[in-house]
């Protein structure tokens, strides 16, 4: 019993390293005021991923989608992006934003902090860069 308590920590552990890994090698950022005042500076729209330590498709979403050559230096780029953990970060972002599915990304409108237009789920990427496409029109025409 004790080792699957100290396995089930490590794992946790490890999970926020990882998230935190990604976060700097995407130039995503961890804090949610900090991303929205930084969209509201630049004028773009606020992206953030809601993902989950324990979900398989939260990282596959990562490593394929967020990740690929399509959609990394779009990402960098043409929106804020903010990567969070619904367990881990819970307090860190707005209540109206917690959901109990994962993948989640939400395409927030900085000025108002409305959503624009949201996905559920993993999306391949070039389903994902379509979305991304209608997001970044949506909030042009706002």
């Amino acid at each position: 019993m004790k080792k699957i308590i100290i396995l089930l920590l490590l794992s946790l552990t490890l999970f926020g390293a990882n998230v935190d890994n990604f976060a700097k090698e995407m130039g995503f950022e961890r804090d949610y005021k900090t991303a929205l005042t930084k969209a509201k500076q630049e004028n773009k729209l606020l992206m953030m991923v809601l993902g989950a330590d324990y979900c398989p498709w939260c990282r596959k979403f990562e490593r394929k989608t967020l990740n690929s050559s399509l959609l990394k230096s779009r990402l960098q780029t043409q929106v804020v992006t903010l990567i969070v953990d619904k367990k881990f970060d819970i307090e860190s972002f707005p209540e109206k934003f917690r959901t109990q599915f994962t993948p989640k990304v939400f395409f927030i409108n900085p000025k108002d902090e409305s959503v624009i237009l949201d996905t559920t789920g993993y999306i391949k990427k070039k389903h994902f860069a379509e979305r991304l496409d209608t997001a970044i029109e949506l909030y042009g025409d706002k």
